[in-house]
């Protein structure tokens, strides 16, 4: 499978729907085990985007991409909030001596998403995949698409 199978409208909407809703429950888990206020769970799908694509091609060299692309797009979008809890919540980090690396372990061994998340995330993506249906053009999966291609040819050229 070629990256680009991966950025056609269809699959730009599906992923980004996923991405996000993978990334709202991530973050409400963190934010309840943390007590952190004042966090946006809004997703800025051009960083989205840019994380579907390098995680695609960080596994592109494997098989069964399309088999292990769902959970390891479930642990790319967790470690993702991660990140952005980090850099926005450092002071309470350090102050409630927030254990960070336990959360990643978790996530890394695919235990951080529970049956519940789970459930959660199989109501939500609806939500989500609508959204992404409005927003996401003809016009605009053209450009992300083009966009994708010429990443792939810089980076074969690397």
């Amino acid at each position: 499978m070629n990256i680009e199978d991966f950025f056609t409208k269809n699959k730009i909407i599906e992923n980004l729907a996923k991405y996000e809703t993978y990334y709202q429950i991530a973050l409400g888990k963190l934010i309840f085990i943390s007590g952190a206020k004042d966090m946006s769970y809004e997703v800025d799908f051009k960083l989205a985007l840019g994380s579907i694509y390098e995680l695609i091609n960080d596994l592109k060299e494997y098989k069964d991409l399309d088999l292990i692309f769902e959970k390891e797009l479930e642990k790319q979008t967790s470690m993702d909030v991660v990140q952005n809890f980090i850099n926005e919540n450092m002071q309470l980090i350090q102050s409630k001596n927030i254990a960070i690396e336990p959360i990643i372990n978790d996530i890394n061994d695919d235990k951080y998403f529970n049956e519940a998340m789970m459930k959660v995330f199989d109501e939500n993506l609806k939500l989500n995949l609508k959204k992404y249906e409005d927003f996401i053009t003809d016009t605009l999966a053209n450009q992300i698409n083009e966009a994708i291609l010429e990443l792939s040819k810089t980076n074969s050229n690397s």
